[in-house]
């Protein structure tokens, strides 16, 4: 997949080096924190928890390797689902002279197979395609070759996001490529997509996205949009997993478009990494599609609903449950309950246990309530001995000095093991595991742990990140910590990459330096980087700016790129054909030798290499 060469050449580059991997092991059978347990197999032969059997309900598929069967379904005259190419649904509605899509694929391949399959029910044109966010949308090339006059809807806000990295959602587009780190360890993307550690429900890829085609329509909240004789009403202000969302009203038809509802228990935070999903916004977006008198409600995630009281029930339900979580997360804030204590302290009721669309089968409720906390309140959790705070590595010393050496931290993790207690066992090894993180003894103990917990877990996401990390403590594979696929940095201008670059900076490298160092990208206009003692800023345009530079470094944009993501030494870029210093060319490598090569495969390493 082109999208993904970058981060998987990485991966083979450090290959190689690794030393023999070692064997990962867990029972069919078992107690895991003193709970029964029972692995199936799937049909991919993936092991999971036969709990899967029953929580799965709502895809009427109880037992498949992807719980979304592929087909097309008509939910009503002119209004279709094409399901099971992806983990989404692709909402179809007929026009009079052609059809309507809700969102596009994560690849231009499956953008050709949506229109295979939506050949089958409709010889109409494609004449839209709305986009629901950022996440679904790398199918479009595929479409607007076959149908080169459709119609591209988006929030305004979705180009921008995609430009400058956001897609993973992110108040900082510096730390895109830390998220996207974070989104191939939580959807199986380099494990197997068969054998006993695939995914149990579907493989989710990394998006291509070389398939993504700009907008050529944004909207504004509440703007009506008639689409050959059919008006569609536009709501931009719903976040949900992104801040570029559009629910879209058709009210002849009296169906909603959405990402508010998944089907399952919506994610209210992603491990990943993102901004945070207000469970407020998100309810106001569920009791939008009620209060519309929404009577088919076409989800991305779940399936339709259709009759008013049906989907009025629906939503209500996801609705209390959101709030649920964020008042009893306040309750528990308000009763001075710590963060680390609140994922325990919730407790669901049978009322929502039993409902079948939330399954706990993709986030995990535990982790739901501590950013609700974090978000309100903040990092501090009042208590004053927690103001300043021992480095990780620091404690983790202390502890063990306390436990009686490593040896004595060994055998206590082994007893909690016998004990039941998998996760205080997974804890006191990590505390050995921090301080010498090459330890193979220590990886191998952490990785059986993580492996066990990721088999029986029920949650898609925690199962994806307990295994990929515990397939590169046991030297299986090499991890990066960031990536940043090649058809994201090489359509940022100037501008964006350097506004990212800055942060960079070592400020014990630089010390007192005060230099200002111009850049010409093309026909782009003079921009620059102004160290001054271990903080850089951006100027905008070099030529206005109150200092003249100490040197202006001309370079192509591929040459950019390569600083940017470390591919080349500064040395070889500005030795490079085309690129020119004009002032001194070793002050020019000192300066930028002063920025972390946080690209270097020796460097991006989540979990260290062992060679």
């Amino acid at each position: 997949m082109k999208a993904s060469k970058f981060f998987f050449g990485i991966i083979i580059s450090l290959i190689p080096f690794l030393v023999k991997a070692q064997e990962l092991k867990v029972e069919k059978k078992g107690t895991f924190m003193g709970t029964p347990y029972e692995l199936i197999e799937f049909p991919n032969g993936a092991w999971a928890n036969k709990t899967l059997q029953t929580d799965y309900k709502m895809f009427k598929v109880p037992l498949s390797s992807n719980f979304i069967k592929k087909e097309v379904v008509k939910i009503a005259d002119g209004i279709y689902t094409i399901n099971g190419l992806f983990a989404s649904y692709i909402p179809v509605i007929e026009t009079k002279n052609g059809a309507i899509l809700y969102d596009s694929g994560t690849s231009p391949e499956i953008g050709r197979e949506i229109l295979k399959m939506l050949e089958t029910v409709t010889e109409k044109p494609v004449i839209a395609v709305i986009y629901s966010h950022s996440h679904y949308i790398f199918g479009s090339t595929a479409i607007k070759e076959k149908y080169p006059n459709v119609q591209f809807i988006a929030n305004p806000r979705l180009a921008s996001n995609l430009a400058s990295g956001q897609g993973a959602g992110s108040v900082f587009p510096e730390i895109g490529p830390l998220l996207n780190g974070g989104l191939v360890q939580q959807f199986h993307m380099m494990l197997p997509k068969e054998g006993k550690d695939a995914p149990f429900g579907g493989f989710i890829s990394f998006p291509d996205f070389s398939g993504f085609v700009m907008p050529t329509t944004e909207v504004k909240d509440e703007q009506v949009i008639n689409i050959d004789g059919l008006d569609l009403q536009f709501f931009t202000n719903f976040n949900v997993d992104s801040d570029d969302q559009l629910l879209v009203w058709i009210p002849s038809k009296k169906i909603v478009l959405n990402n508010a509802f998944w089907g399952f228990m919506p994610n209210m935070y992603s491990l990943r990494g993102s901004n945070f999903r207000d469970p407020e916004i998100i309810t106001q977006a569920l009791f939008k599609i009620r209060d519309l008198g929404t009577e088919i409600m076409l989800s991305t995630h779940g399936m339709p609903i259709v009759g008013k009281q049906e989907v009025k029930e629906t939503v209500e339900t996801y609705a209390d449950f959101y709030n649920f979580v964020k008042d009893q997360t306040l309750r528990a804030m308000l009763l001075g309950r710590a963060p680390q204590d609140l994922g325990k302290f919730l407790k669901l009721p049978e009322h929502f246990r039993n409902a079948e669309y939330l399954s706990e089968t993709y986030g995990a409720l535990e982790t739901f309530a501590e950013p609700i906390y974090h978000h309100g309140r903040g990092w501090f959790d009042n208590d004053a001995a927690n103001i300043f705070k021992l480095t990780r590595e620091d404690e983790a010393k202390n502890l063990i000095k306390a436990m009686g050496g490593p040896e004595s931290v060994l055998k206590l993790s082994d007893q909690a093991i016998k004990d039941g207690d998998q996760i205080w066992a997974l804890k006191l090894i990590n505390y050995l595991y921090v301080t010498e993180p090459t330890n193979q003894t220590y990886r191998t103990k952490k990785a059986q742990l993580l492996y066990q917990m990721g088999m029986v877990l029920e949650s898609q996401n925690a199962r994806s990140w307990c295994i990929t990390q515990a397939y590169a403590l046991t030297n299986k594979l090499a991890l990066p910590r960031l990536v940043l696929p090649d058809m994201i940095v090489n359509n940022m201008n100037p501008t964006t990459l350097l506004t990212q670059y800055k942060v960079r900076i070592d400020p014990e490298k630089a010390g007192t330096t005060n230099y200002l160092l111009a850049f010409v990208v093309g026909d782009d206009k003079k921009v620059g980087l102004h160290c001054r003692f271990g903080v850089v800023e951006f100027i905008d345009d070099v030529e206005e700016y109150n200092q003249a530079p100490n040197a202006t470094l001309t370079m192509s944009q591929p040459s950019l790129v390569d600083l940017f993501m470390n591919k080349k030494s500064v040395g070889q870029i500005l030795s490079e054909q085309g690129n020119s210093v004009k002032g001194d060319k070793k002050e020019v490598e000192k300066f930028l030798s002063y920025f972390d090569e946080i690209f270097n495969p020796a460097i991006n390493q989540h979990i260290p290499v062992i060679q």
